[in-house]
């Protein structure tokens, strides 16, 4: 029975994922002017219960130009994420990692040594020396890794560490996250004579609104590449201001001419029928 109890730790460990904060949602309650008898009731409730944030009715419509700060759907608090969520490909991961003596013992030796685990690879992160934690005191450390591979990632952490009793004990613990890709690419290949023509379709997967700053495209040799989208070189229009913004489920479409210059008449038909079976035709480069 004693073996299928949960072992227990004078530490503990708790992770908190590092992102930006949103803005929490407010609870006003709209109401319509009209009906007199229900807005003298609020008014009532209001002036004998206020809240800390003030007022929490509002007898003014939506569409006035002059609503209080307290009729605005966004508060001034900043909400901390409370999961890891989803990460996306090309960002990089942030974790704040607080180990914590809650005995009343001193506890000697505490070594904390954390991975991420990947389908194909596990990166070390931390592997920091031993240290000595008083009862209550707290150890800070923050980690950092690099999404460069999609699908589940494992946050992985052990500690090590001597008890009150000498006792050389180990505890261990592990965050599962799922890393996806932000943007889906799709291209197609139309063969002309001595021209390639390539399309390029960028999908915005994410539920959030991206900015591309560059799209573009570093072809291979023999291929010279002429962007399409931007004849006169003015990538203003493509990227400057707001035409970079890329909404939720928006997709934008590239066009790209791909030529191979002649070297001559006879070499003419060799590369036409090298354009015609050409596999490699370069890369795209994407910054957003």
């Amino acid at each position: 029975m004693a073996s299928l109890m949960r072992e227990s730790h004078p530490l503990t460990l708790k992770v908190m994922r590092l992102s930006r904060p949103t803005l929490a949602d407010t609870r006003t309650l709209p109401m319509d002017s009209s009906t007199a008898v229900l807005a003298q009731a609020l008014r009532e409730a209001e002036q004998n219960r206020p809240t800390a944030s003030g007022q929490i009715f509002s007898d003014l419509q939506l569409s006035d130009a002059q609503l209080p700060l307290d009729a605005f759907p966004l508060s001034e608090t900043l909400v901390l994420p409370r999961t890891f969520g989803t990460m996306f490909l090309g960002e990089t991961f942030s974790a704040q990692m607080c180990i914590c003596n809650e005995s009343a013992f001193v506890v000697r030796d505490v070594a904390v040594n954390v991975v991420m685990q990947t389908a194909t690879q596990q990166v070390p992160l931390l592997d920091n020396s031993a240290v000595q934690l008083a009862a209550g005191q707290p150890l800070n450390v923050q980690v950092a890794h690099e999404i460069k591979e999609l699908g589940t990632h494992v946050l992985g952490c052990t500690i090590t560490y001597l008890s009150a009793q000498g006792e050389h004990r180990t505890l261990q613990r592990s965050f599962r996250f799922q890393a996806a890709n932000p943007l889906v690419v799709k291209t197609k290949v139309n063969h002309l004579a001595r021209d390639v023509l390539l399309e390029v379709q960028v999908h915005n997967a994410t539920h959030a609104t991206l900015v591309l700053e560059r799209l573009r495209f570093e072809p291979s040799s023999p291929f010279a590449a002429e962007d399409l989208n931007a004849p006169h070189g003015d990538t203003a229009l493509l990227w400057g201001g707001s035409a970079g913004f890329m909404q939720p489920g928006d997709a934008r479409q590239y066009l790209y001419r791909l030529r191979a210059p002649i070297a001559s008449e006879e070499a003419s038909v060799e590369q036409e029928r090298a354009v015609q079976y050409a596999t490699a035709l370069g890369k795209l480069d994407i910054l957003w």
